[in-house]
Formats: C-alpha cells, structure tokens, sequence
C-alpha cells in the first residue's frame, strides 16, 4: 500500500470523489473554497446572532418612519384630546400645568436613560466575561499542548524511529471550545481575529483527535502483533522486520498520524499563543478601562 503524506483521516482518500449529495457532477470553477470556508469557520459565523443596535443610524429606515408617524399621530390625539380643556384654565394655572408637563418628560427621560444604562452595564459585564473565559480557554488548550510537546513530541522530532517508538500521552481535553453567540461582539469589532480564535479551536480538537488514534492503534494492533511476532521490549530488530511483523497498512496509519501530531502540535504551539495576544488586544480596544487575563507562554 503506498503511504500517504497527508493525516489520515476515515474515508479521507484523497483519489476518491465525492458523492453527488449536495454537489454539483460537474466540472468545478474553483479548486478549493474562498477564504474560512475552507476550515468550517464561515459555518458557525452565520449561527452567531448579533443583536446589538445601540445607534439610531442602524435601525432600518422604514422603522425610524414607522416611529415617526406614530408619534405624529399621538401629538394629534393629544391636541384634540386636550383642546376641550383649555378654556377652562385660567392664566394663573398654565405654569402648572406646563410644570406639571415637563416634570412628567423629565422623570420618563431619566427613568429610560437609567434602564438604558442598566442594560449597557449588564451587558459590559458579560462581554467582558466572556472575553475573558476565551482567553482562560486559550491559555488551557496551550498548556496541554505545550506539555505534550515536551514531554512526547520533543524526544522524537526528526528521529526516524518516530513513527514507531512515539510514546503514547495523556489525552488531550476535547471540551474545551467557545461559545460563539457570548463572543459574538469581538466578531463585530474584529472578523478576523474572531475566525482565527475559531480556527484554534479546531486545529487543537483535530491534534486531539489524531492523538486518540495513534494510541487507538498502538494498543489496539501493534502492540499485540509485536507480542505475537516474538519482539521483546528492547530487542532490535530491522526495519523491515518490524514493518512485515506489523503489517503495511498498520505502519502506513502509523506513520501518518505520528508526522501529523509532530506537525500539529509545533504548529499549534506558536499559532495559540499568537491568537491569544490578538484577542486580548481587540478586548483591550473594546474596553481599554477593564482587565483581561494575560499570560506569559513558557
């Protein structure tokens, strides 16, 4: 079997077509998708809901016409509701009752500014949570990768006995991921760091992913048939020897998930720290008068 340089992955040959559900049977213009649509992140941008209208330019013009004619025809109502009533104050009474008025707008203005300002505080408390818990969530994901850098990966890297004697590691947390609508408004002020956050997320979960199935398949089939073969701890053996003990197909899965995890957690190591420090400076630029975590990669 030839062995493949891309990560294995189930039913990812890449000389297989893909099946005619939801795709086109003919010729494609583009080879490959634009931009994040090409990891997924185009995906879970359109399922964030971005609610936050806190301008009267944003609402829609039909809105702001709609608002205006109400409030047209209640001024009207008010007129002709209070016409009847006039002759019956006498000039004494019209600065009470203008008093009586304003003090009534004023206490509404003020009521509504304070509720406004209520909710515009809430929801700074919680952006900033939120903001937050994605960095305490970027520094985890970058300390288990970093430990299992140097204490698995690092031993190995550019050895040729790699793909054989990598020692198989603690699991990585697969629950740590974001939660998109909380972190919607850092899509709002900066797109792209959102994607890249977004694209951390599934780069650690594949490097995850790729962990599981290497030491899947070391306990599973190369340990036992190593034992079966007569191969001690310790023995040497050839190289060719080994790979016909465990067989082509073990050694070529063996061989591409070993070079992924070295790829993936080199590569993930230097891109979780830098979309760390790009989105503590977004938050820092939303709310420069607040404090976000910060931390010092090792």
């Amino acid at each position: 079997l030839p062995v493949r340089d891309e990560v294995h992955r189930p039913r990812g040959d890449p000389h297989h077509q893909r099946s005619e559900r939801r795709q086109p049977r003919r010729l494609r213009r583009d080879f490959k998708a634009a931009g994040n649509d090409r990891v997924g992140v185009g995906q879970h941008l359109k399922s964030c809901k971005i609610l936050m209208i806190t301008k009267l330019a944003d609402y829609p013009y039909w809105l702001r016409l709609v608002v205006v004619v109400i409030l047209g025809l209640f001024v009207i109502n008010l007129f002709f509701f209070l016409a009847p009533a006039i002759a019956f104050f006498s000039s004494k009474d019209w600065p009470n009752a203008f008093g009586t008025l304003v003090a009534s707008f004023i206490g509404a203005w003020f009521a509504f500014r304070f509720a406004r300002y209520q909710r515009d505080q809430e929801r700074i408390k919680n952006e900033v949570a939120a903001g937050n818990l994605a960095l305490f969530i970027l520094t985890q994901m970058y300390s288990e990768t970093r430990q299992y850098q140097k204490e698995i990966v690092s031993p190995y890297r550019n050895k040729k006995d790699a793909w054989l004697n990598l020692h198989i590691g603690v699991h990585l947390n697969k629950n740590l991921s974001f939660n998109l609508d909380d972190m919607s408004f850092v899509l709002e002020a900066n797109p792209g760091v959102f994607a890249d956050v977004i694209l951390e997320e599934r780069r650690y979960l594949v490097l995850a992913n790729l962990i599981d199935q290497h030491n899947e398949l070391i306990v599973s089939q190369v340990w036992p048939r190593l034992e079966a073969g007569g191969l001690q701890i310790g023995d040497s053996k050839l190289n060719v020897e080994i790979e016909n003990i465990i067989g082509p197909s073990a050694v070529s899965m063996l061989k591409t998930t070993t070079s992924g995890i070295i790829k993936f957690t080199d590569e993930n190591e230097k891109s979780l720290s830098a979309a760390f420090r790009s989105l503590r400076v977004v938050l820092k630029s939303i709310y420069p008068l607040h404090k976000f975590i910060d931390f010092k990669p090792t």
